[in-house]
């Protein structure tokens, strides 16, 4: 019995502390650093794949797309 009782206040310590480790901030949602900005993500006119607008190909008529390759063959 005696050994029961001392099982269940370690098992309470070790909740306690790791509750408390999660209030104080433990793993969260990663966030942005401070200068980095978000960047618009645009979507290939060709293959539908999301990329970056300052990575992406834009055509004369606008159309963005993820490479070069796709924007010739959705050219011809």
């Amino acid at each position: 019995m005696k050994l029961l009782f001392w099982l269940m206040i370690v098992f309470a310590a070790i909740w306690l502390l790791r509750s408390k480790k999660n209030l104080a901030g433990g793993t969260g949602p990663a966030r942005p650093a401070a200068g980095k900005s978000i960047e618009t993500m645009v979507q290939c006119t060709h293959c539908g794949v999301y990329v970056p607008a300052s990575e992406s190909i834009v055509a004369v008529s606008g159309a963005a797309y993820c490479s070069e390759e796709h924007r010739l063959r959705h050219a011809s």
